[in-house]
């Protein structure tokens, strides 16, 4: 399986739009606005450039079609988040990612674990070498998330109760790609 990345760029909205929108996707998105001009809004050049974000947004393109899309962050920027990630232990100096596979008929072969896999070698500390660790947190429920991290080589920190669900939370250090 050949995985690479380019960087999401506003010709990519409308197909974002629609892998948001896809209820595969839709059954674990954590209640962001997935409008039309919500996705423009979060996603596009001119709403990140406005905001000063400096999250990546990179579509993940799997034997030479694209398959999904894969963010990361310092987690400094998300303190809000990344708080409770602080507190069991992950690095102040790791990104945060978070990830979908969008077409249904790429799920469940492997593309979510290898896409992981080459993102955080190639993206988060091939190009980051203030980075120190990666971390993601998807919901408890949301098995083929964490088993797709697990395989990737995250180990799990913790699963912890909020007010929007449970989510478990992985880490990959540096040292273990």
């Amino acid at each position: 399986m050949d995985v690479s990345f380019r960087p999401l760029t506003d010709d990519d909205l409308e197909m974002l739009h629609g892998w948001l929108n896809e209820p595969g996707v839709v059954a674990w998105w954590e209640g962001d606005d997935v409008s039309w001009d919500g996705v423009v809004g979060d996603y596009g050049s001119a709403g990140r450039a406005e905001r000063g974000d400096r999250t990546e947004h990179w579509v993940a393109v799997v034997d030479g079609s694209d398959v999904g899309w894969i963010q990361c962050y310092p987690t400094t920027d998300e303190p809000g988040e990344a708080q409770e990630w602080w507190d069991l232990g992950v690095d102040r100096t790791a990104a945060g990612i978070d990830y979908l596979v969008a077409e249904p008929g790429a799920r469940g072969r492997g593309v979510g674990s290898a896409m992981i896999r080459a993102f955080v070698v190639d993206v988060v500390f091939g190009r980051h070498s203030e980075w120190t660790q990666a971390a993601a947190a998807p919901f408890v429920a949301n098995a083929a998330s964490w088993k797709a991290l697990r395989r990737a080589g995250f180990r799990h920190v913790a699963d912890v109760e909020s007010d929007d669900g449970a989510w478990s939370l992985h880490v990959i250090d540096r040292g273990d790609v």
